[in-house]
């Protein structure tokens, strides 16, 4: 292992940042490692123990969404109109959220970072551009650590049509096999995507900055949705067995979950893991980016007293970010514990006790892999882009249901009941669990991704 620092550059975001620092982390593990983070100032209090963090100037993702009245990404419908209409206010904003000022701030941040630092190795969210852009612009050794998946990253690289014919659109909520008039609309949401991508006025006005700097490779190229560089090491949170059936690039490595380590819930929140255990548990957590109005929690809260009412040893842990917490009847205030924030990582939640028998969340990849690390059976209700893609994919798996199909971005309270229903006690139920038992134990559980993911970054640095 070199002498030198490796350092880790990503948005504050934590959709993105937590594989990174999770891994970041476990690197600095290593006995003579230094490991140093760069990223905006929001996520400074994120850092672990014995990593350098550098704070870069400018808005965060999120700051700028904010800007423009957003939480986060716009919520859209699937399929050809919704989707479509989610690209055209979407797309473009996640390859290019920074007016070209702000991106070059960053971009010269980054780049006096890396010549001050001299780093071995330079490890890249893939959404992070101004940071790819420095790296390359300086001809510093690197690799993507990716929150994604082989779908994400590798859509652009299936031999012939398979990428029309075989792989729903991002976004779609198509189910695979795909008949011929669904591949008929999946290919022009494949030009949409494009066409609100690359080909969109703000895309098209930061690249012509750029070319004006002299940056020559494409914006995003090391994005989602694209055919990765041929030269350039991804490490990602899928294997073979927990995605759909595609060729993977020989430079996309699989490295299964890449979740933060934890300690046992027993040894940090003892009353917590002992009221997990009393019975089955249903785990509620729409992730970092996703908060519900009012009338969503409160189908939610219909959905959930209507599955405590059937089920009389039926627990729910739900974490609600809200000013407005919908009121629990006496009868189940027990059973039902509502937390603006859980006291432990997911994981840990998870795998505390096996009476844990779903996990219902919004879609997100790293709830995904929290759910696929623990082995337990998921409950889906996307809202946006590649969150329907999970949402079909748990289905293609047979690993969860998708709760939300006919009310998405929307939840409804029926079909979330039905869903919740099915996936704790109805015909396929067992076999759900079965296939969640056995994925878990497939892709290496909770540890082995990020020990993998760590190992190959240090391999990178020899």
């Amino acid at each position: 292992m070199s002498s030198a620092p490796i350092l880790f550059l990503t948005n504050s975001e934590l959709g993105q940042a937590s594989v990174i620092l999770a891994v970041a982390e476990e690197v600095a593990l290593t006995p003579g490692s230094r490991v140093h983070v760069g990223s905006f100032s929001s996520l400074a209090g994120a850092i672990p123990d014995g990593i350098k963090f550098h704070s870069l100037p400018g808005r965060s993702m999120k700051q700028v969404f904010a800007s423009s009245g957003l939480e986060f990404l716009p919520k859209h419908r699937p399929g050809v109109v919704g989707t479509s209409g989610g690209f055209a206010k979407a797309y473009s904003v996640v390859l290019a959220p920074w007016t070209a000022s702000e991106y070059f701030s960053i971009f010269d941040a980054c780049c006096q970072l890396l010549k001050d630092l001299e780093p071995s190795l330079v490890v890249l969210d893939p959404l992070f551009s101004p940071a790819y852009d420095a790296a390359l612009s300086l001809n510093r050794r690197c690799l993507v650590l990716s929150p994604n998946t082989f779908k994400d990253h590798a859509t652009g690289s299936q031999p012939g049509l398979n990428s029309i014919f075989k792989l729903p659109c991002l976004g779609s909520g198509y189910s695979t096999p795909m008949g011929p008039l669904t591949v008929v609309f999946n290919v022009w949401l494949l030009i949409a995507l494009h066409v609100n991508g690359q080909w969109s006025a703000p895309v098209k006005k930061l690249e012509e900055a750029r070319k004006q700097r002299g940056i020559q490779n494409r914006l995003g190229s090391i994005c989602m949705f694209d055919e990765p560089p041929t030269d350039l090491i991804f490490l990602v949170q899928s294997t073979p067995e927990s995605d759909f059936p595609l060729h993977v690039p020989s430079n996309l490595l699989g490295c299964g979950p890449i979740l933060p380590s934890f300690l046992p819930l027993a040894k940090t929140h003892a009353e917590l893991a002992s009221w997990l255990n009393i019975g089955p548990t249903i785990v509620i957590n729409m992730g970092s980016h996703v908060t519900h109005a009012n009338r969503e929690a409160g189908e939610i809260m219909t959905a959930v007293l209507a599955c405590m009412q059937k089920h009389e040893k039926l627990q729910v842990l739900w974490k609600l970010q809200s000013d407005d917490i919908p009121d629990v009847p006496a009868s189940v205030q027990s059973r039902l514990r509502i937390m603006s924030w859980l006291p432990s990582t997911p994981a840990a939640i998870l795998t505390a006790s096996t009476s844990v028998c779903a996990y219902v969340y919004h879609g997100g990849s790293n709830s995904f892999h929290e759910a696929v690390a623990a082995g337990v059976p998921h409950v889906v209700c996307p809202v946006w882009l590649d969150t329907y893609d999970f949402a079909t994919r748990v289905e293609h798996l047979g690993i969860g249901l998708w709760a939300n199909r006919g009310s998405a971005p929307d939840v409804d309270s029926t079909s979330l009941q039905r869903a919740l229903e099915e996936v704790i006690g109805g015909a396929g139920a067992e076999e759900r669990r079965k296939k969640a038992r056995s994925l878990a134990k497939i892709v290496g559980g909770v540890d082995s991704g990020r020990r993998f993911a760590a190992n190959r970054i240090l391999d990178a640095t020899a």
